[in-house]
């Protein structure tokens, strides 16, 4: 790793710097303030350095601690016999500093001018004052300074910039340039988390994890595993920032590092006004205004070193069980305080409670932080607590991906003492856990019949067999038996909400996604208000967001998805890989194929252990493959098909026909244009056969795309009978192309922008240059493409059928271009005839008229025709 660490994100501040020293706004220069640790001093050097334009004299200075006790300490190298008239030497620095070659100007840098001698202190402002050189000085905010330093900004010689950490982006930034390839995104979001964008802990913090191997490359792509452990030296740079604590202000420091946000009136109990006070004004703390007034630590990595160098174990747990007893003491606490009260309980010296552990962990559980709530459980559990603690478990298992576990802990949940309605909710969870996580929809069907052969309250089960038929593609009888099982009297939550789910995709594959928004808002409330239903919201957003992706309602499928994601944001583990993954999906949704990218790929390529134990792997590596295909890596793309061909999942049989469109995707990313039509068309069938009529549009849309020009009377029979505005735009775009009518075309490319498919957009405005320019309209062919190619970049650099011919113009026919590259590709002609369903007569025949049309000898010259276009 390189020794100097670039500098990233700061390109507005040295903007800023460098009109000031420039005089561009009239300034003498400039004081960067900020925290230790910000990157004021490299930002200072990186600015002192590069000032333009002109011919500048750099000068370089530090103030330090231990030279602040000595007269022009900072300037000591200029300075001369000290034991001289004062102001003589000052004079004699300042002759030091500002002489330099004719034509060239100089710029002072000063670094940590807090720490300035009175004498350097006044050198540094004769510098500003007097115009005599630009100056840069550097600063620690909430530090005392020397008077004259002060009036650098105070008297308006210098601007003021306060230099603020670095943001979670731009910390993701800056590791990525310092590793050489991207970071996991959960990673950087744990990175940033700790760090809080402080550049100097950062770079200790990845130093040691890169040498402890937590911190690893994986297919080309960074993770972080494990917990970090603080360094000695970050430990020691942390402490010496903190300074010597006065023994009540470090004991209000070790109560926040075990038990954090504790509202102000509580520390002040547990320690005493005046210590809380002082910890204020010394930037340790911070309090909220308002509210109940939460106290926290400045940095969360004060509270790590507290923890490692602050307090003895036998101190923190005394800590933490006089904190618990407090919590424990306040009426009324909200669902966060139990949480960390049983969490401070359970790692306190206490004695274990396994009601409060059994409640906590369904609290956590509604907070979608699974791995805590399933640790909570585990605690109740082994402490005495009854069923409700063995299914809250199950369902934090399921949570955290771990199928076959939450399916055993469901098997052997304790029944004697549960009503009929606890047993049949078990039932279904039990029932769902094999569906969705196991792939094992028969074993799922099974046990949900044999407990509907004995039930008195079958609604429930009726739901959840309602999505057994909603996940094997049989939609008609998945709305029927959602809608019977929504008038059953009784309903529990989970049976309620299992009929929401079966619903929202059987409406959806049936092309009445308009029906679904009240189903949808219904499913929502019910998920805020029920704490076993919260991390079910995924589920909910996966089928929600994939009817409106299929009925064109693009942009709306995205804000629900950033609704419900980003309600989850900062929740650990198993919901930003869920979040992440609906995130990317909303991308390739919309076209943005590198956002896509960043969010599903990364989590594939990272972390196989967690995802694949989930029977949705097979959409998601669909997607990644799609993705792949979509910008033109077909060997990528192929290989992720093999890998999902090797995993044991099955995949759920109603996304069949999007996997077909995967599969489409690759053939066409290969060049195997007619393969492609032709797995797009089986996907169409599929879907038509199953009543899956929104699918079979977009999968004979996919064909259009592909240069198909047989859809378009199928596809104004579906704009008929399907929601949403994708139909009609697909209907118009196959009529337009069957047509040869390129303003048709363009039309179509309009109204897939204006609904947020950017792809689909810049398909239909490449098929609209291609028919200007066959009709010899060449401004509006040039106008067209350019457009294509202004949505392809857009789209993060996309690589379709339909661009590539836009942007190649050709003498050669779409077919003749085809059997090129499959021979290009080693293909012989009896495999291309078999792949395209041709004699090998006809593929010959093609290739020798391509021949002809290039002047090209023989298949190699024919496919350097192709590169070379």
């Amino acid at each position: 790793m390189a020794s100097v660490w670039p500098l990233v994100g700061r390109d507005e501040e040295l903007r800023l710097i460098n009109a000031a020293v420039t005089a561009a706004d009239g300034y003498g220069g400039v004081v960067i303030a900020g925290p230790a640790g910000v990157g004021k001093s490299r930002l200072a050097r990186e600015a002192v350095t590069h000032v333009t334009p002109g011919r500048w004299m750099p000068r370089w200075a530090r103030a330090t601690a231990s030279a602040r006790a000595l007269p022009l300490g900072a300037f000591a190298e200029w300075a001369g016999d000290i034991a001289k008239d004062p102001m003589l030497v000052v004079r004699g620095v300042l002759d030091h500093l500002t002489t330099v070659p004719p034509g060239a100007k100089v710029v002072v840098g000063v670094d940590d001018a807090h720490l300035l001698d009175n004498l350097s202190a006044f050198v540094v402002l004769q510098l500003a004052q007097r115009r005599l050189a630009k100056v840069v000085v550097t600063i620690r905010t909430g530090e005392p300074a020397p008077d004259a330093v002060t009036a650098l900004w105070k008297d308006g010689h210098l601007q003021r910039v306060e230099l603020q950490p670095l943001s979670e982006a731009e910390t993701g930034d800056l590791i990525t340039t310092v590793l050489g390839s991207p970071l996991e995104p959960t990673a950087a979001h744990q990175l940033w988390t700790l760090t809080r964008g402080n550049t100097l802990y950062l770079r200790h913090l990845v130093d040691q994890e890169l040498a402890s191997d937590r911190l690893t490359q994986h297919r080309g792509r960074w993770t972080w595993t494990g917990t970090p452990i603080l360094s000695a030296g970050l430990a020691e740079l942390i402490d010496t920032q903190i300074g010597a604590l006065p023994e009540p202000v470090g004991t209000v420091l070790d109560y926040l590092a075990v038990g954090e946000p504790i509202p102000e009136d509580m520390l002040v109990t547990l320690t005493d006004a005046e210590a809380v006070e002082a910890a204020h004004s010394c930037g340790l703390i911070t309090v909220t205004p308002r509210g109940r007034h939460l106290v926290r630590l400045t940095h969360p990595l004060y509270g790590e070193t507290r923890r490692t160098k602050g307090a003895t174990p036998l101190r923190l747990q005394r800590l933490r069980a006089q904190l618990a007893l407090l919590l424990g003491s306040v009426p009324d606490c909200d669902v966060r305080d139990l949480v960390r009260r049983a969490v401070l309980t359970h790692e306190s010296d206490l004695e274990p409670d396994p009601v409060l552990f059994e409640k906590a962990s369904a609290a956590a559980l509604s907070l979608m932080d699974a791995e805590l709530a399933d640790q909570l459980a585990a605690a109740a559990i082994s402490t005495g607590a009854g069923s409700n603690a063995h299914i809250t478990r199950a369902l934090a298992l399921a949570c955290r991906g771990r199928g076959a576990d939450a399916e055993n802990t469901f098997a052997h949940v304790p029944t004697e003492n549960l009503t009929s309605r606890e047993t049949t909710d078990i039932t279904c969870m039990r029932a769902l856990t094999l569906l969705w996580l196991l792939d094992r929809s028969e074993h799922a069907d099974s046990v949900l019949t044999t407990a509907m052969d004995s039930a008195t309250e079958p609604g429930a089960l009726t739901a959840c067999h309602a999505n057994t038929h909603a996940h094997q593609g049989r939609p008609q009888q998945a709305v029927e038996e959602a809608t019977t099982a929504l008038d059953a009297p009784q309903l529990t939550d989970l049976g309620t909400m299992a009929a929401i789910w079966a619903l929202t995709i059987g409406l959806g594959d049936l092309g009445r996604t308009d029906q679904i928004g009240p189903i949808a808002t219904r499913g929502y409330e019910l998920i805020a208000r029920s704490p076993h239903a919260s991390p079910l919201r995924y589920a909910l957003c996966d089928f929600h967001t994939f009817a409106l992706r299929l009925a064109g309602y693009v942009t709306e499928a995205e804000q629900v998805a950033v609704r419900v994601c980003g309600d989850t944001s900062g929740a650990p583990g198993w919901p930003q890989i869920m979040s992440s993954i609906r995130m990317g999906q909303a991308a390739l949704a919309a076209g943005r194929l590198d956002d896509a990218q960043k969010w599903i790929e990364a989590l594939f390529a990272l972390r196989p252990a967690v995802v694949e134990v989930s029977g949705w792997v097979t959409m998601w590596l669909d997607a990644i493959a799609q993705v792949r295909a979509m910008t033109g890596d077909h060997e990528a793309a192929l290989a992720i098909l093999h890998k999902r061909d090797s995993l044991n999942h099955v995949g759920f049989a109603y996304q069949q026909p999007q996997h077909l469109l995967t599969r489409a995707w690759v053939a066409a990313a290969r060049g195997a244009i007619t393969e492609a039509i032709g797995l797009a068309h089986q996907g169409a069938e599929l879907a038509r056969t199953h009543h899956q009529y929104a699918q079979e549009v977009v999968c004979l849309h996919t064909a259009t795309r592909f240069g198909d020009r047989t859809t378009c009377p199928r596809l104004h029979e579906l704009a008929e009978q399907v929601d949403g505005p994708r139909a009609p735009a697909a209907a118009q775009h196959a009529t337009a192309l069957a047509a040869g009518d390129p303003d048709g075309l363009a039309d179509a490319s309009t109204r897939f922008e204006e609904m947020g498919d950017l792809l689909a957009a810049m398909d239909a405005a490449a098929h609209a240059a291609t028919t200007y320019r066959h009709q010899g309209r060449n401004g509006s062919a040039l106008a067209a493409a350019a457009r294509a190619q202004h949505l392809a970049d857009t789209c993060g650099g996309a690589h379709t059928p339909a661009l590539c011919e836009a942007q190649q113009p050709s003498p050669l026919t779409s077919r003749q271009r085809e059997i090129i590259t499959l021979a290009a590709q080693g293909l012989t002609n009896k495999q291309i005839a078999e792949k395209m369903t041709l004699s090998v007569r006809t593929v010959e025949g093609h290739l020798y008229r391509a021949s002809l049309k290039t002047g090209a000898n023989g298949r190699d010259d024919l496919g350097a025709t192709l590169s070379g276009e």
